[in-house]
């Protein structure tokens, strides 16, 4: 797992050591549903599939993964006090990423998957009190998102790069 400055004080704090992930049962139907491959080869959470889907052409297979497997956990039930809210919400996510992928496991493309966790963290933010945990599934095939590739770019937000490799606990 690759991360970013903020995302590890997040996870050195007592308040994610202790928790017990869990997720709201909405967030639970996508974790049950799983995942799907589609005629290209696309990697899709059946839950966030559209109804009407064109294929995804094998140059931009990754990018449209992307589009496709963003995932919003939400957050309501943490509480908002904020020295415990931001480490148990980074625990939700990475949570729920690693369950999704651990269930992408054996796919054709998998070991090519990756979940990106965001977790807003600037607690000044009008808009901080609304959010949830971010997580986009995409694989490393054809064009594919890059601007993960350096994490402390991002300043306002804790961000986690995950794959197959990274335990599934």
């Amino acid at each position: 797992m690759r991360t970013n400055a903020a995302m590890r004080r997040l996870l050195g704090s007592a308040a994610f050591a202790a928790d017990q992930p869990t997720v709201p049962e909405l967030d639970q139907d996508t974790l049950d549903a799983g995942w799907t491959v589609e005629p290209s080869g696309a990697l899709l959470l059946v839950a966030h599939r559209p109804k009407r889907m064109h294929d995804i052409p094998a140059e931009a297979l990754g990018e449209g993964e992307y589009e496709i497997n963003d995932v919003h956990v939400s957050l309501d039930d943490l509480g908002r006090e904020k020295t415990e809210f931001l480490p148990r919400a980074a625990s939700r996510g990475l949570y729920f990423a690693r369950r999704m992928l651990a269930a992408a496991r054996g796919l054709p493309g998998a070991e090519t998957l990756l979940a990106a966790v965001a977790i807003h963290v600037d607690v000044d933010d009008e808009d901080f009190a609304l959010q949830g945990a971010t997580i986009r599934f995409f694989s490393r095939r054809g064009s594919y998102p890059q601007w993960f590739d350096e994490l402390e770019a991002y300043t306002r937000e804790a961000i986690a790069v995950l794959d197959l490799s990274d335990p599934t606990t």
